[in-house]
């Protein structure tokens, strides 16, 4: 299993701060359930502008990320990600590390998004 989790740069002793927006984050954790590791990789979006999402997606695809954890998610990821095999789960607002985030996970305390959750009128 290898999991994929927006995150921003900053570090609070030692754990890694989620980013609430999957396209627009900095950079995501890519972690290897197997093997313990995880990397932080930056968001090839921030280069590409406009239809970057495929470039996120394609990322995923080179590290073998299967799992996606996010607080939210868009159309266009959410698509690209379901039509590569790759199951996304919504981390509740309560979660602010990815870390916690990992660990509800394998824990199965998360729960599978279904379709996109962003949206203008959805806080």
């Amino acid at each position: 299993m290898i999991v994929a989790v927006p995150a921003i740069e900053t570090e609070i002793n030692g754990k890694r701060l989620l980013s609430p927006h999957f396209g627009r984050a900095p950079g995501f954790v890519i972690f290897n359930g197997v093997t313990g590791e995880s990397m932080f990789v930056e968001n090839p979006k921030k280069r590409a502008g406009y239809g970057g999402g495929r470039l996120i997606a394609d990322l995923f695809m080179r590290n073998g990320v299967d799992v996606v954890l996010v607080k939210e998610m868009g159309e266009g990821a959410f698509f690209n990600l379901q039509s590569a095999g790759v199951k996304v789960f919504l981390i509740p607002e309560t979660i602010k590390f990815v870390e916690e985030a990992i660990d509800a996970y394998r824990d199965g305390k998360l729960k599978p998004l279904t379709e996109p959750s962003e949206s203008g009128h959805h806080h």
